[in-house]
């Protein structure tokens, strides 16, 4: 060959098959000597991974390229060479004949033809041995990271660290500072994505952590005094940690403590760094300066920011010692709290902790306040301050240029005061009705610098609550999170236990106080537990009797010497369980009371180790009629449902569980099972419904069971074809609004404003096309980013002719085992009777066994129980066999577990696996009888060890890994430890950490990558099972950057927002306003109905005042939601009424918790905002049409302003709803 001197003579690669355990090494020349290895890499790997190379690695193939130093002589003016390694002989072979011998059917070009041929010598065993077991890096990613690890050793040089504020006039008022007396550094980690600041000391070293993407500003200059400042704003708190001291050769290596060759004790977090800064880290922990030993530290630090990826500002920032937070002003502070009314008190104390004042401009506000309260009285000036804090977060915060740029905080207090005195709005924000079952909560989030006051928002009441109906502001919902408010996740390298301890055990067992008033632990629910979340209670007097939490605790019911629980009181976790249900969130059936109470024996297996009816009871028809009769009479006034559920879920005295109907009982009875009672409570007999099955449940697959489902037979074609189908529908959705009515339906979107049945009774009105409306195809953008999220993120795939149903139990003897009986009969829809083959699973899954198959016997045979009662929309399960079907499935039972259940033929496994054991865990029992501290140790003891969703992920990405999949070894362990993981909330015994298997290698599957931030490829490997191809079969489309983009639009406007009077709406109401379609429209339907054109002034400015009271709400709404801790973050209207979040989120369940709330809150919001509008009992709807037109037309004239729009669709639902009564009643 030309330039070698060597004659090669290329012959034909052997099979695959024969030379599959060998490597190969190929021989480069011909390099151009300005190739970069980079580009001849990049090139490579575009050659191999294409479909030809597909069949010999289900993930990219790996190689090694080295180019040799180019050698001087004669000779070096005809290139380089190097040397290709690849980890087999069989892909070595496939590549030559494509690129080697002397006329290459391909060539790979950098600057010159490249040419390939084999090597004589064998390749490097240490070099197979890492690209087998490597995943490949691409080769820029690769140089990025080494870049990185270069920069990340290249530390700041700390003269002082210092913590404070950031005043309104630009000024960083230093309210603590450390000199790093020894020295300091400031350091970046690449592979962590945090910077470092390290001080020092002699007996320890004192960290900061600071993740990157928490930081919102940085800057650099020289200030007045000559010294070099770095200016750092965080979205929320750094990390608190100290480390055992470092010597100097440690911190000289590169300042990589957890390194070293000797082990280390864990390095430990606090709440600040010492006592003194203690004081000031609540309020002052968002900005930090850092002033450098010398002036090269600035260079640096620009070239640290710049592989992070973190623009640098040149601000000149002037530092003073101001005192904002010092000791006296807090003392005074402090003291102004106490002598306030409870309730204003809160407002002021979350003032503060928002930081969106420091505490000197709060005790500013002391004379304006005091002044309102006098004028008003507290409860209105508390009801002022909630609102108040919304508009510094959407006006006074964000102002830059305008007005309230210029205004002091009490100026911009007196001003927002003055717009609204005159208007009854004001006294209604916070202020509405609440519905029966719905309270007023205060909610209290804990983080480890930290607290942060919210609310109060409405939630559903519980039975304890609803004892105290003039007492709810004296409970607190208080939930302990990390600083980005997600749940903790610790380093290894933290010892996460005593941090715990430190901060949330001693907040449980000492205390809380809150605006200068002291909080006890009172108890969780089990849905909170999960959260973290608890309830706290100050005392207070009923009738001039104390009620303290021990006093609540002990009204609750007995707990000792249970004949069939003995030994509950000895176990801290049972103990808290069992409390916990009087904190289930519940509707109190008012009106419809049990007349007769049945104990009855459950139904059991031969040998009684089995039950059949466990955690179900029955109901009377009567009464169930009589319990949706009264649950209805709350709701809407329009809802007419054809029928009543024939299963609820209830608390009832001390028992927990479900009630099915059975025809055979008369009159209004109950019927309640020993495996429901769980604690005596006789003085409670409020039957109170903790949910009602009224329709069924859509069925969407998901990872797990995908994972399963796959494993047992069914082929990823199935699971392909309905993603295809769920994207089709998505990306389509937009085109007609009876299309997009049918998306939101389906996906539970936009069910606080009715959204689905507002778009249809448009379409009736003939349109169907509303892309022309911004607000609508913005609404839509986000649904289907929505729906495309959950798909490709979650698996989250909708199945026809699939449900999710309640069990319950044959307690007539009926069905046979494997048999069950599903009528399906959806609120608008026919009956369905399940015939045949159906598979059957619970979530979650996790074992092979988790699901199975059984008949379902189709419509109900002549003669049989279910001729008289079908017992619609729930699942019935067999109470005949060896053991009951639902333990199968998850160790499920039938205290309200739902199920899942098909008759899809595609989706039914070919072959089945014996189910799980799923035996009950032992529990962790003490020596002597529990008491509320001893739970509070649980709640912290909890906190650390709850392993569940790591069990759960580690099953899915083993699953994953092992070619043996769900039955790999390590899965099937897995499986029992996250049976034990799911009872250690009652049983109090965690799942040892050392217990759970580790992952098969480093790398992960490519869908198990957090949605924010860039994979890095040796992490990552591309997954080849069914959930891996679906991950990568959709592809998002850029609508986090639109939301962005709106959020800051929308901060624009109502930064720069002109309050409307009622002047000129009564104006635009006389001088008429140009409608569109949707107007017109509307306006022809209204017309048959009522006159148009006489509306009172009186009625309009009622209705003007209901608009702008719901416009406030909303916007506190989404200032509250928003998952971005910046101080003027605030959801985008549209988001608010689809119920969706667009911002990414490291943690999903963050995200998934968030958004329930945020539809919580506009629901309530907006079933008020209705109930105001035409609900009032006695109204006549023509009176109600009148009153929801006059609405939309106000909602036509505030378009242009934030909830003017989304009061429209309100309007709308009440319009449509409205006439309907009309025409049924005629």
């Amino acid at each position: 060959m030309s330039g070698t001197g060597l004659t090669v003579t290329f012959h034909p690669p052997p099979s695959p098959t024969e030379l599959a355990p060998y490597a190969m090494e190929i021989f480069m020349h011909n390099i151009a000597i300005t190739a970069k290895p980079t580009l001849i890499k990049t090139e490579i790997a575009r050659a191999l991974h294409t479909p030809q190379y597909k069949h010999h690695s289900r993930r990219p193939i790996n190689f090694y390229v080295v180019i040799f130093p180019r050698k001087g002589g004669a000779k070096a003016s005809l290139g380089r060479s190097g040397k290709l390694t690849l980890p087999s002989a069989a892909i070595g072979g496939q590549f030559l004949a494509e690129f080697g011998g002397k006329e290459p059917k391909k060539t790979i070009v950098v600057g010159t033809k490249i040419k390939f041929v084999p090597s004589r010598d064998k390749p490097r065993q240490d070099i197979v041995d890492e690209i087998r077991r490597e995943p490949f890096l691409d080769p820029v990613e690769e140089e990025r990271q080494i870049w990185s690890a270069h920069t990340r050793d290249s530390a700041v040089a700390l003269d002082t660290f210092q913590v404070g504020w950031h005043c309104r006039d630009e000024t960083f008022s230093i309210e603590w500072e450390q000199p790093c007396r020894t020295f300091g550094r400031f350091s970046y980690n690449g592979d962590r994505r945090e910077f470092r600041i390290y001080i020092f000391g002699v007996e320890d070293t004192r960290l900061v952590i600071i993740p990157a993407a928490h930081i919102s500003w940085a800057n650099v200059y020289v200030d007045s005094q000559g010294d070099a400042a770095i200016i750092l704003e965080l979205s929320c708190p750094p990390s608190f940690e100290t480390a055992p001291a470092a010597d100097l050769a440690d911190a000289m290596a590169g300042l990589h403590l957890e390194s070293a060759q000797s082990p280390r004790p864990c390095r430990q977090r606090w709440p600040a760094i010492d006592p003194v800064h203690a004081d000031v880290a609540p309020y002052t922990s968002h900005i930090l300066r850092l002033i450098c030993s010398e002036m090269e530290g600035l260079a640096r630090f620009r070239s640290i920011c710049n592989v992070a990826h973190i623009p640098v500002d040149n601000f000149n920032m002037q530092a003073r010692h101001l005192g904002l937070f010092s000791q006296r002003v807090q003392a005074e502070f402090s003291q102004w709290l106490r002598q306030l009314d409870w309730k204003l008190a809160y407002q002021v104390e979350a003032l503060t902790r928002k930081g969106l004042v420091d505490m000197k401009e709060a005790l500013s506000l002391r004379g304006p306040i005091a002044r309102m309260v006098a004028t008003r009285n507290a409860e209105a000036t508390s009801t002022f301050l909630r609102y108040f804090i919304t508009q510094m977060k959407t006006k006074f915060q964000h102002s830059q240029d305008s007005q309230e740029a210029l205004e002091t905080v009490v100026q911009f207090f007196n001003r927002i005061a003055n717009e609204q005195v005159q208007s009854k709005h004001c006294r209604r924000i916070g202020g509405f009705r609440t519905e029966n079952d719905t309270f007023q909560c205060l909610h209290v989030t804990i983080t480890p610098t930290t607290m942060y006051l919210e609310g109060p928002y409405p939630e559903r009441l519980n039975r304890v609550i609803r004892w105290y109906p003039k007492h709810h502001d004296c409970f607190l919902r208080v939930n302990f999170v990390d600083e980005a408010h997600l749940q903790f996740r610790f380093d290894r390298d933290v010892d996460g236990r005593s941090f715990i301890e430190r901060r949330v055990g001693s907040i449980l067992k000492d205390g809380l106080e809150v605006a200068g008033r002291r909080f006890n632990f009172l108890a969780y629910s089990q849905s909170a537990l999960k959260e973290h979340a608890v309830w706290f209670v100050k005392d207070f007097y009923v009738e001039e009797q104390l009620v303290t939490a021990a006093s609540i605790i002990k009204r609750i019911g007995n707990f000792e010497k249970l004949s069939y629980d003995p030994k509950l009181i000895y176990c801290p976790a049972r103990y808290g369980a069992r409390i916990s249900q009087s904190f289930t969130a519940t509707d109190a059936s008012l009106s419809a009371e049990a007349e007769e109470i049945f104990i009855l024996e459950d139904i059991k297996d031969s040998t009684g180790q089995w039950l059949f009816t466990d955690g179900i009871g029955t109901i009377s028809p009567e009464l169930a009629r009589a319990i949706w009769k009264d649950l209805c009479s709350r709701g809407r006034r329009a809802v007419r449902p054809r029928t009543y559920p024939r299963a609820y879920q209830i608390r009832f005295m001390g028992s927990k569980g479900m009630l099915s109907v059975d025809h055979s009982l008369s009159g209004r009875a109950i019927c309640i099972r020993p495996s429901m009672i769980k604690f005596d409570a006789p003085n409670s007999q409020e039957i109170e419904i903790a949910r009602a099955f009224d329709r069924p449940g859509p069925l969407y697959l998901n990872r797990p069971l995908i994972m399963i489902l796959e494993a047992l037979g069914v082929k990823y074609e199935v699971f392909k074809k309905l993603q295809d189908d769920a994207v089709y529908e998505a990306q389509h959705a937009v085109q007609t609004v009876s299309q997009a009515a049918e998306l939101l339906e389906k996906y539970g979107l936009g069910a606080s404003y009715r959204l689905p049945s507002v778009m249809l009774s448009l379409t009736k009105l003939g349109i169907d096309n509303l892309q022309w409306d911004e607000f609508w195809e913005q609404m839509m953008d986000f649904s289907v980013n929505h729906v495309l999220r959950e798909l490709k993120h979650h698996a989250r795939i909708p199945v026809k002719d699939a449900w999710n149903l309640v069990g319950v139990a044959d307690i007539h003897g009926y069905l046979k085992e494997g048999e069950v009986f599903v009528h399906i009969e959806p609120v608008e829809g026919g009956a369905t009777f399940l015939d045949g083959p159906i598979m059957v699973s619970r979530s979650p899954t996790i074992h092979p066994g988790d699901v199975q198959v059984v008949r379902a016997i189709g419509r109900p045979p002549k003669g049989s129980p279910f001729e008289k009662e079908t017992l619609r929309n729930c699942i019935v399960f067999s109470t005949k066999g060896k053991r009951p079907l639902p333990t199968y499935l998850g160790g499920g039972d039938l205290d309200g577990d739902v199920y899942c259940c098909t008759t899809l033929p595609e989706l039914l496994p070919t072959r089945i696996y014996e189910p799980a054991a799923y035996t009950t865990a032992d529990r962790l029992m003490l020596n002597r009888r529990s008491t509320m501290r001893d739970v509070a140790d649980f709640v912290t003891e909890y906190i650390v060890s709850d392993r569940l969703g790591i069990i759960a992920h580690t099953w899915l990405v083993i699953a994953d890994q092992s070619k043996f999949g769900i039955f790999d070894r390590d899965c099937l362990t897995l499986s029992d430890l996250h049976s034990d993981a799911v009872d250690y909330p009652k049983s109090g015994k965690p799942v040892p950490l050392e217990k759970i298997p580790r992952y098969k290698s480093q790398a992960k599957p490519d869908w198990c990558a957090p949605e924010t931030g860039n994979h890095d490829p040796k992490k990552y490997y591309k997954s080849f099972r069914a959930i891996g191809q679906l991950f990568r079969a959709i592809d998002l489309p850029a609508t986090l950057r639109t939301a962005e983009r709106a959020q800051s639009t929308q901060r624009d406007q109502l930064a720069q927002e002109q309050s409307i009077t009622l002047r000129d709406v009564l104006k635009g109401f006389d001088g008429g306003k140009r409608y569109n379609d949707v107007a017109w429209a509307i306006r022809r339907r209204v017309s048959g109905f009522i006159m148009l054109n006489r509306h009172e002034e009186d009625l309009i400015s009622e209705i003007w005042d209901l608009a702008e009271s719901y416009r406030l709400q909303l916007q506190t709404i989404c200032a509250d939601h928003s998952l971005s801790r910046t101080r003027n973050a605030i959801l985008t209207e549209e988001e608010a009424v689809v119920g969706t979040i667009v911002a990414k989120c490291t943690q999903p369940r963050k995200r998934k918790d968030t958004m329930s709330k945020l539809r919580e809150q506009t629901s309530i919001l907006v079933q008020e905002i209705e109930h105001q509008l035409v609900g009032e009992l006695g109204i006549l709807p023509q009176d109600a049409l009148r009153r929801a037109w006059v609405a939309y037309r106000i909602s036509l004239l505030t378009a242009h302003q934030f909830g003017g729009r989304s009061f429209g669709w309100i309007a709308m639902r009440a319009i449509f709803d409205s006439i309907r009564i009309i025409e049924s009643d005629t």
